[in-house]
């Protein structure tokens, strides 16, 4: 498709592009007669050969042109450009719920989560008795603008209805060879499986965004498909008030009511979860002093797409294009001032890997290094190319010696690294990963993660080396396994490996840490031999040793 930046469409002129989404990319336009702008999404060209994707697009318009409400983006006009389609749609200045919830990471105040989701609950209700399902809600999807008819008051939007499902006739969204689309931390358990959905799917994924609005993060760390189905379907949810005391009883059972994993224990329907919520709003006076008002009127921008569907591919197109889960022969070494610390798993098609300091990172890159953010950089694996885009990080990204951009993604070339201040990551074979282990065993005469180290599938990372020195477990970012649950203390237990022997010490935790069945006595350094896990809150630690 060419450059459509600078064409013209109904008058409209196309001027930039302000967000990316899975299936189309979404520019402002301006009308200079009418002094007005408008939002056009156009579908990628990567999805026209795509079994049902212009029938997606053209289901989209049609919906969303059937449902009229305030708190719903109107669409405006439907047709073709260059070899593509596009959807042109209101224009909503203010700021995303992706936006408000970076903005607001011990979570947005209790309040303002009644006002935002009681106008949600009440788009859902009416687009269910009208029939439609959405089934793609999430904080990107939601914006947040003015309210032109009350100073004191602001509206909530829901944007995007492409992948609604007409509940009372066909489907023009059935998947590709049984797969189901969606946004994988947002659906339900029955939408992620492919089992038949109804309006409670909504509700799910309206508590999953209230859980990450209230507590600033989600309930599960899901990147993929995959984990969708592993962690929506397992019922370990850590509840909301144990991340954020503030949120009330009755708030705390409503949003684990709606993330239960049977949907016949969800809230019956959306107006019952806006009614739930009406204990929780504001009288006009404290909502025309809410800071949210003022976030809104004096931060105006556009919204963009958030982490998970802003980036180069979504997961979508990575699920319809079938790439994901294939392991490939790379894998990433990380080293932090010369001393190799990690040596990751073989790469997977269609992974999304963030790297930073971020406890919900990825690639945790946990010491105290002033030129790593957070949120530092992304990693994406596509078919047999590794791509890496900057974050908007402070000190940037290299490869090599070269800045690379954080709009684009960039191949990786294999020769040289990725450095990040003190830290590099080396993309190598796993012949020659499994290389350096041993010449690391060598040199230093220790035993590294392939052959000593603990593991936990829910902890980030995964997996961590023993190389001879003291291994933190707990929440903050410079341990090097972090447990992101709120029953974690800070620094939680100690792990230190000397000569061939590992011994665990529980650092006077609030909770507690179980080894063998038994308890840990807080400071008394206990010998682990790896036949039992560790046990911290949830999670079970296995110690792998060579045999």
């Amino acid at each position: 498709m060419k450059e459509v930046i600078g064409q013209v469409i109904n008058n409209f002129e196309i001027q930039e592009i302000i967000g990316e989404g899975s299936m189309g990319v979404v520019y402002r336009a301006y009308h200079p007669d009418l002094q007005r702008y408008t939002a056009i999404k156009v579908l990628r060209p990567e999805m026209i050969d795509i079994p049902d994707s212009f029938e997606r697009f053209l289901q989209e318009a049609r919906t969303a042109a059937q449902l009229q409400h305030e708190n719903i983006v109107n669409v405006i006009n439907f047709g073709e450009i260059e070899e593509s389609y596009y959807l042109m749609m209101e224009y909503v200045e203010g700021a995303s719920m992706r936006e408000l919830v970076q903005e607001n990471p011990q979570g947005i105040d209790v309040k303002d989560v009644a006002v935002i989701f009681s106008q949600i609950a009440d788009v859902l209700s009416f687009s269910h008795d009208a029939g439609v399902l959405h089934r793609d809600l999430k904080p990107d999807n939601i914006l947040l603008t003015s309210n032109e008819d009350d100073e004191g008051k602001y509206r909530a939007m829901v944007s995007d209805f492409g992948l609604v499902k007409i509940a009372r006739g066909e489907s023009l969204t059935h998947t590709v060879n049984g797969m189901t689309l969606g946004t994988p931390a947002y659906m339900s358990p029955e939408q992620c499986t492919g089992s038949e959905t109804d309006a409670r799917t909504d509700i799910y994924s309206l508590g999953v965004t209230m859980y990450e609005a209230v507590t600033g993060q989600r309930p599960y760390p899901i990147r993929n498909l995959f984990d969708a189905v592993k962690f929506h379907t397992s019922g370990k949810l850590v509840p909301p008030k144990a991340l954020n005391p503030n949120i009330p009883n009755q708030l705390n059972i409503l949003i684990r009511q709606m993330l239960n994993t049977e949907p016949e224990k969800r809230p019956g329907s959306a107006a019952e979860v806006k009614n739930r919520l009406a204990r929780f709003m504001p009288n006009t006076q404290a909502l025309s002093q809410s800071q949210m008002i003022h976030r809104i009127k004096s931060g105006i921008r556009l919204t963009s797409e958030p982490s998970d569907s802003q980036f180069l591919f979504s997961s979508i197109r990575e699920e319809t294009l079938k790439e994901a889960s294939t392991p490939i022969s790379r894998c990433i070494v990380v080293s932090y001032q010369g001393k190799i610390e990690n040596i990751l798993p073989p790469l997977i098609m269609g992974e999304e890997l963030i790297v930073g300091r971020s406890n919900t990172a990825d690639i945790v890159l946990g010491r105290q290094e002033r030129y790593v953010s957070k949120k530092h950089c992304i990693i994406e694996v596509l078919g047999d190319r590794v791509m890496v885009r900057d974050l908007d990080s402070t000190n940037g990204t290299f490869i090599g010696d070269n800045r690379i951009s954080s709009t684009t993604a960039t191949a990786w070339d294999e020769e040289k690294d990725i450095n990040l201040g003190g830290y590099k990551l080396a993309l190598t074979s796993v012949k020659d990963a499994e290389k350096i282990q041993i010449d690391q065993a060598e040199e230093e005469g220790t035993v590294i993660q392939s052959q000593v180290s603990i593991t936990c599938s829910e902890a980030k990372p995964e997996s961590v080396s023993l190389l001879g020195s003291t291994v933190y477990i707990g929440r903050l970012p410079e341990c090097q396994m972090i447990l992101p649950n709120g029953r974690v203390s800070k620094k939680h237990v100690q792990i230190d490996f000397e000569g061939q022997e590992v011994f665990v010490t529980d650092l006077n935790s609030t909770n507690g840490s179980t080894l063998n069945g038994r308890r840990l006595v807080p400071g008394q350094r206990v010998m682990w031999d790896g036949n039992a896990s560790l046990k911290i809150a949830d999670f079970e630690i296995d110690l792998i040793k060579p045999i």
